[in-house]
């Protein structure tokens, strides 16, 4: 199993914000060399950030013929947001209804299963930061009084 990590190094929505933001990467799965079990970091998840859908939109079917099978996840599961399947026609792969608060940084996460795809697919998530006005760092105070 090989882990791949993006090389967008801007790939953080600002923790401060309060709208909903869409991110997308393209991963071209025919320029890599990908193997059944290998795992695809593509978009980054702030900490204090839900998302409240990811998935991904396969623009070039698989034609590789290895039964190869695509999910979208995260470090805490291969398909939290897509179940695992061949990506062999063109459209958006089948989501779970599935949204997740995220306390900690994490990344949208692609995992090859069963052979090696050669697919193109556009990997999408939309979030909203959860810190309003804070920073990711659990740090806040509190700024409003009880009685």
């Amino acid at each position: 199993m090989t882990a791949y990590n993006s090389s967008n190094s801007n790939r953080l929505i600002k923790a401060s914000t309060d709208k909903v933001r869409v991110m997308s990467e393209v991963v071209d799965f025919s320029s890599t060399t990908n193997a059944a079990s290998d795992s695809f970091d593509v978009i980054g998840i702030p900490a204090n950030t839900m998302v409240l859908a990811a998935g991904c939109d396969i623009l070039t079917a698989d034609t590789a013929g290895n039964s190869g099978t695509l999910a979208v996840g995260d470090s805490s599961g291969a398909a939290v947001y897509v179940a695992a399947a061949a990506p062999t026609s063109a459209g958006q792969m089948t989501l779970v209804d599935d949204s997740k608060a995220y306390s900690s940084g994490d990344d949208i996460r692609l995992t090859v299963a069963t052979g090696a795809i050669n697919a193109k697919v556009r990997v999408w998530a939309t979030m909203i930061s959860l810190d309003n006005g804070g920073t990711d760092a659990d740090t806040d105070s509190q700024t409003v009084t009880f009685s």
